[in-house]
């Protein structure tokens, strides 16, 4: 199947009409429900030995790979971006120098927790449904990002990984490639990574005025790095809905580390989004297709 038919096949899927879940024809259950299922995760968290990942102070290592991304953003409120950066804050105390050993699973929620207001955290921006809200623990998603997008830039497993389903903001200053990211929500939907190298990942994050700033490091010094790179990416508008669709294919590219020869590249994800902005902004084609 050609790119273009794997996504226009999603398109198709999306834009069926789904059927109505049980717990938006009976609302009562639907706390009931949720958070049975994040006690059943909370469980494995505490009894499964591959997520018994610890905190280390060690010497420094040789860094795999690093990435930053700003903390105040062109749309947000200012205040909004203000709670998501302490809700940052907050996370990171739980997550820098963590070592991930050899076989062994990081979860993003079993080292966050629960975000609520006695722990400090504050109101922040969420997606949910395809719109914008407040919510306490808002903005965790710009730290589940910067991580999803590091560990893409390694040869760890992706254990679970979703990426958004909407595209919420246009490009502005983007530095990676499109859907990189991971969404989260709390204990239902994680980011895990396995570690698949022979010796210890260094989790390293940390906050300056203005950036996130976050790297993997490891005891020794790789030869090679990898890069994630994007391809075939487009916009696609749904004949039938009018809607338009972002679309790509992204690669982890091995390159050299002395003379950036390219040695390999391997498909990791294929990603279709809802665009949620005006087409007057896009700045790329946008293919009118039927789904």
């Amino acid at each position: 199947m050609s790119p273009l038919d794997y996504h226009l096949k999603q398109i198709a899927s999306l834009e069926k009409s789904a059927r109505v879940a049980f717990t938006k024809k009976h609302p009562v259950f639907l706390p009931i429900i949720l958070e049975s299922k994040r006690l059943l995760n909370y469980l494995k968290y505490q009894l499964r030995p591959q997520f018994f990942v610890k905190h280390q102070s060690l010497p420094n290592w040789f860094n795999i790979t690093e990435h930053s991304s700003p903390l105040y953003r062109k749309y947000n409120q200012e205040k909004l971006d203000e709670g998501k950066i302490e809700n940052i804050k907050i996370a990171i105390k739980n997550m820098d120098c963590l070592v991930i050993a050899p076989g062994q699973t990081f979860s993003f929620w079993k080292f966050v927790g629960r975000p609520s207001k006695k722990k400090g955290f504050k109101n922040g921006l969420v997606l949910s449904d395809g719109k914008l809200k407040q919510d306490i623990g808002g903005g965790l998603c710009q730290l589940s990002n910067l991580l999803a997008y590091m560990f893409a830039c390694t040869e760890c497993d992706f254990v679970e990984r979703k990426h958004h389903s909407r595209d919420v903001f246009p490009d502005s200053g983007r530095t990676v490639p499109f859907a990189s990211g991971a969404t989260v929500f709390f204990n239902l939907i994680d980011l895990k990574v396995k570690n698949n190298y022979s010796f210890p990942l260094k989790i390293n994050l940390r906050t300056t005025d203005t950036q996130l700033r976050g790297s993997l490091s490891a005891p020794v010094s790789l030869p090679y790095v990898v890069k994630l790179e994007e391809k075939q990416s487009t916009f696609i508008k749904s004949a039938t809905t009018g809607l338009v669709y972002r679309c790509n294919e992204l690669y982890r590219v091995f390159y050299t580390k002395i003379t950036k020869e390219k040695i390999k590249e391997i498909l990791l994800w294929k990603n279709t989004a809802r665009v949620m902005y005006e087409e007057e902004v896009i700045k790329y084609p946008i293919k009118t297709l039927s789904v």
